[in-house]
C-alpha cells in the first residue's frame, strides 16, 4: 500500500526560492496533498492552483485573516496556533518547507516528520531588531509589543524544532544557526535548481511582459529592453527589494560607475527608496518568471548579490547560465560559488571595497576568466535531479 503523503509549506503567497523547493517535492510526489498557512490563488497561480490545496487551509485563523487585511505579517500572531490546528492523523509522512512556523506542525506518533528548513526564523533570533525597524509602526508600540511577542515565538520556536524525525538543512549556515538556536542535529540538502532551463539558450524574440521594461524608454519603436539584451552589457540583481537585502549597498557602488549598467529585477516595499537614490545607469523592473527571466539572465554579463542569506537559488541559476556571480563573502556562498572560477567577492557588508573589487571582477569578466563551463559545471552539482536524489534517500531511511 503506497505511503500517504502531506506536502506543507508556510505561505503560499510569492513564486521565489522556497516555492521551487516545494514545486520540487510535488514532482517527487504528485499524489500529496498540499497544506499552507496563507494562500494567495492571484501570487501563486499557476504553479500552485487552488484545487490542489487540502480543505483545512481555508479555515486556518491565518488565512481567515489574509482574506481580510491581504497583509501576512499581520497573521504572525496566529501562525503558531494555525500550524497546530492541522490534522495529519491520516499521513504516514509529512513533508515540510520551513521558514519560520512549519516545522511546528504536530502529527501522530506512527507519522514521520521530515523538515527542511530553510533558516531559522531570522526575525525571532538574529535579525529581530532588522524586522522590528522594517515594520511602519510607532517605535514605541514596536518595541513594546513587537519585544514580548518576540519572547513568546523564540519560546515556542524552540520546543516545536523538537518534534521533526529528520531535519534537513539548506546550507552548511543554515545547519550551524539549527545547532546553536533550536539544539538538534540535521543533514546538509542544497536546494533544488532548474539548472537545464536556465543552461537551455532561449530567442531573445521569448521576451513579451506587460510590466515596464528594465531601461528607458522605447526608441524608434523598439524597446529598450530588447535592444539591452541583444548588446548584453548589464549585470542584474534578482531580489525582493527589502531592507533586509542590502540592495542599497550595488545602487551606491553603481553610482559611482557610470559606465556600468545594472537592472534590478523584482519589487517590494523597499523600491521608491531604491529608485530615488539611483543614478541613470541603474534600472528596474518587476518581477520576472519563465522564459523573460531566462533571457534577462542568458543575455546579462552577470549577477550582483550584495546581500547576506543562507541559501540563494538565484546565484545558482545565473551560473546554470553560463554567467559569474559577484558578492558579498558570507555564508554559504562561499559553499557554492568558486572564487576565481565562477565569480569573485567583496569583503564589507557596507560596501567600502565594492567599488574596487567590482572592477577588477568586471575586468577579468570580459577578458573570460570566468569561463561558461566552469560556470556551469559548478551549478549542475545543485540540479533537481540531485536533490531528488538525496531526498528520496533520507526519507527511505526513516520510513
Amino acid at each position: 500500500m503506497p505511503m500517504k503523503i502531506a506536502i506543507l509549506h508556510e505561505m503560499l503567497v510569492k513564486r521565489w526560492g522556497a516555492e521551487k523547493v516545494v514545486s520540487a517535492f510535488l514532482e517527487m510526489f504528485p499524489q500529496a496533498d498540499l497544506f499552507t498557512l496563507i494562500y494567495d490563488e492571484k501570487k501563486i497561480w499557476p504553479d500552485f492552483p487552488k484545487e490542489k490545496i487540502h480543505t483545512q487551509v481555508f479555515s486556518l485563523p491565518t488565512q481567515k485573516i489574509y482574506n481580510l487585511t491581504w497583509n501576512q505579517r499581520l497573521c504572525l500572531l496566529f501562525m503558531a496556533k494555525s500550524v497546530e490546528k492541522l490534522d495529519f492523523s491520516n499521513y504516514d509522512l509529512v513533508l515540510v518547507s520551513s521558514s519560520g512556523f512549519a516545522h511546528g506542525a504536530k502529527v501522530w506518533e506512527n507519522t514521520k516528520l521530515v523538515v527542511y528548513s530553510h533558516s531559522p526564523t531570522r526575525y525571532m533570533w538574529d535579525w529581530t531588531n532588522e524586522y522590528k525597524r522594517d515594520i511602519w509602526w510607532s517605535q514605541w508600540l514596536k518595541w513594546l509589543i513587537l519585544g514580548r511577542v518576540f519572547l513568546k515565538l523564540r519560546q515556542w520556536d524552540y520546543y516545536a524544532s523538537s518534534r521533526a524525525d529528520l531535519v534537513l538543512a539548506n546550507s552548511k549556515n543554515t545547519q550551524s544557526r539549527i545547532t546553536k538556536y533550536h539544539r538538534r542535529d540535521s543533514q546538509v540538502l542544497y536546494p533544488p535548481v532548474e539548472t537545464e532551463r536556465f543552461g537551455t539558450t532561449l530567442s531573445n524574440m521569448s521576451i513579451d511582459r506587460p510590466h515596464p521594461q528594465p531601461f528607458s524608454s522605447q526608441e524608434r519603436g523598439e524597446t529598450a529592453q530588447t535592444r539591452e539584451v541583444e548588446e548584453k552589457n548589464y549585470y542584474i540583481i534578482i531580489s525582493a527589494l527589502t531592507e533586509f537585502k542590502k540592495i542599497e549597498v550595488a545602487v551606491e557602488a553603481f553610482n559611482t560607475l557610470p559606465e556600468n549598467r545594472l537592472c534590478i529585477i523584482w519589487a517590494w516595499d523597499h523600491l521608491e527608496t531604491l529608485k530615488s537614490m539611483s543614478e541613470s545607469n541603474i534600472s528596474f523592473t518587476w518581477a520576472q518568471y519563465g522564459d523573460d527571466l531566462v533571457v534577462l539572465v542568458q543575455n546579462s554579463l552577470g549577477l550582483i548579490f550584495p546581500g547576506e542569506e543562507d541559501f540563494g537559488i538565484v546565484p545558482i541559476e545565473v551560473m546554470a547560465a553560463g554567467k559569474p556571480v559577484f558578492a558579498l563573502r558570507k555564508w554559504w556562498l562561499t559553499e557554492t560559488v568558486i572564487d576565481g572560477q565562477t565569480g569573485a567577492f567583496f569583503d564589507d557588508p557596507q560596501g567600502s571595497d565594492f567599488a574596487e573589487k567590482f572592477q577588477d571582477f568586471h575586468q577579468k569578466n570580459l577578458s573570460s576568466v570566468f569561463s561558461p563551463q566552469a560556470c556551469k559545471a559548478q551549478a549542475q552539482k545543485f540540479s533537481t535531479q540531485v536533490f531528488q536524489k538525496q531526498l528520496q534517500e533520507y526519507i527511505d531511511k526513516i520510513v
